[in-house]
């Protein structure tokens, strides 16, 4: 029977927690209580139990002073917040753009070489999303030597800009022999 008397004194102190007032009941706040509009804010609970919200549009005590709250939609007034621009989708660098930026770079190549006189743009390959490598070939020839040059040009986009800068270069250059003159037959 010692449970039944525990189950009896828990009851008995929950009647007399009940009997006591709520806090809403145990101190009535007035609008006249609050320095700013924002303070009184604070104080508006749902179903409005200090009556701070005369007119039911979620803002209390409208007629105080700012600083004003500015959360509206939770019973909050003042003036709505600029809401921020999604942010921009991926970038994808695309292949035509790599291209001609490396097709630009070959030549920029060729015209700082004084050994090669033209440019051609080979293969290029996506290595990622902002990345691509392209391969081209420089050529050149003189009265004694030919040089060929192997570039491979790397595109990247940087905060959606894309840029050309050459990844490596490997030049050979053939010397012809000297052939003696061959008589002119008349």
């Amino acid at each position: 029977m010692k449970l039944g008397g525990l189950v009896l004194v828990l009851a008995a102190a929950l009647v007399a927690l009940s009997a006591l007032p709520s806090t809403a009941a145990a101190r009535d706040y007035d609008c006249a209580d609050f320095n700013n509009q924002a303070e009184a804010e604070e104080y508006l609970l749902p179903g409005d139990p200090y009556n701070l919200d005369g007119d039911n549009d979620g803002i209390a005590c409208e007629d105080l002073p700012c600083p004003c709250s500015s959360t509206p939609g939770e019973g909050g007034g003042g003036e709505e917040q600029p809401t921020a621009p999604p942010p921009p989708p991926p970038y994808h660098l695309k292949m035509s753009t790599a291209r001609s930026l490396a097709r630009a770079a070959a030549r920029k190549f060729t015209r700082r070489n004084p050994k090669v006189s033209v440019s051609s743009l080979g293969a290029c390959r996506r290595r990622g999303e902002r990345r691509i490598d392209c391969l081209a070939t420089a050529r050149g020839e003189s009265s004694s030597s030919r040089t060929t040059c192997r570039l491979r040009i790397r595109v990247t986009a940087v905060d959606r800009h894309p840029k050309a800068a050459l990844a490596f270069s490997n030049c050979r250059t053939t010397r012809f022999a000297r052939s003696a003159a061959r008589p002119s037959r008349s």
